[in-house]
């Protein structure tokens, strides 16, 4: 936690308005499940969190939403997010198909665009949430830039509040999705792991 910039009105006005909302959302979702919103939303809120506790040096705020990511009871928590995962042939690697991808392509990449800043956040105060659960957003990043450039991937029904997904989602299939250059320096050029379908979507 480093940074010693805000002054006393950013501080309150941060902590008291915007923390307050993203920590109310989280906790009772509007008055829903936890299962009822996408995990985009989840994301959004724990993003500003992680974002807020360390412009304002609140070590606390940071670490709370560092471990929500990690085990938190909702649809954007890393253990919950997950549908399935699925060993690809020929790359020895892992697609993990994640909870949005059959609302939409649009929003199942926003869901790794985000989560790539909620790791990029942590990762810079030296917690790396790009590793946990095995590089799961590697894998969720392989999963939905594969079907995004045009390719097959396998697919597991589940339920919505929406109802049950029993397809892929073909609606906004090759959108363009800012966010992913990140997940592959991060991934293939940092760490040297096999990043091929992240770099397909960003190119």
């Amino acid at each position: 936690m480093a940074n010693k910039i805000a002054n006393h009105s950013v501080t309150i006005g941060t902590n008291n308005v915007f923390a307050t909302m993203n920590n109310l959302f989280l906790k009772d979702h509007n008055g829903q499940d936890y299962y009822h919103y996408y995990a985009d939303l989840d994301l959004c809120n724990l993003a500003s969190l992680i974002a807020i506790g360390v412009f304002i040096d609140n070590k606390s705020m940071f670490d709370n939403a560092v471990n929500y990511v990690k085990t938190g009871p909702s649809n954007g928590a890393f253990p919950v997010f997950s549908v399935a995962n699925f060993t690809e042939p020929g790359f020895e690697k892992v697609l993990m198909q994640g909870k949005e991808a059959g609302r939409d392509q649009c929003h199942a990449t926003l869901d790794f665009a985000l989560s790539g800043i909620v790791a990029q956040q942590a990762y810079n105060q030296g917690v790396d949430l790009f590793a946990t659960y095995e590089n799961e957003i590697l894998n969720g990043a392989e999963y939905v830039d594969k079907y995004s450039v045009g390719c097959d991937v396998p697919y597991t029904p589940y339920l919505s509040y929406q109802g049950n997904k029993t397809v892929i989602s073909n609606s906004s299939r090759g959108t363009i999705r800012p966010g992913f250059e990140l997940m592959s320096a991060h991934y293939g050029q940092l760490k040297e792991l096999n990043s091929f379908w992240t770099d397909e979507y960003r190119d």
